[in-house]
């Protein structure tokens, strides 16, 4: 096999879902979901930054609410695809208070993630969408 046809031939599982602490635009703490996906070989395609992996937690503290109808702040990262054409494109979870330090460092995070996976080239985002909270 060619590694055209291992790269054309590798699929996307779904990964597993992480708990991030999310401090929404009221300044109150919830807990939200972060998709994560993964190729067949376990190369992660979602970003999974530094910034982010400091607000996860791994346990469900019944005191943090969970953030319920409110769409949390997001990026939009868009990659391109080598065995399809078009791109792929991941949401990940900005957890950081528009205020806070952390928010602009996470986005610019995103912005120079490197996608381990063949699934993935260019393996630098080609674009990044913001999208703000929603209630």
């Amino acid at each position: 096999m060619t590694s055209a046809e291992k790269i054309k031939s590798l699929k996307t599982i779904r990964g597993k879902d992480v708990k991030i602490r999310y401090t929404q635009d009221n300044f109150e703490d919830t807990l939200v979901n972060q998709l994560q996906f993964y190729d067949e070989n376990n190369d992660i395609l979602t970003p999974v930054t530094p910034k982010l992996l400091e607000r996860q937690t791994v346990t469900n503290n019944p005191t943090i609410a969970r953030i319920g109808s409110t769409q949390p702040r997001y990026v939009s990262a868009c990659f391109g695809s080598p065995n399809k054409p078009g791109e792929r494109s991941y949401k990940i979870i900005i957890p950081y208070h528009p205020t806070e330090t952390g928010h602009n460092e996470h986005i610019q995070e995103i912005l120079d993630y490197s996608a381990p996976s063949q699934l993935l080239e260019p393996k630098l985002p080609l674009s990044l969408i913001y999208h703000g909270e929603d209630r």
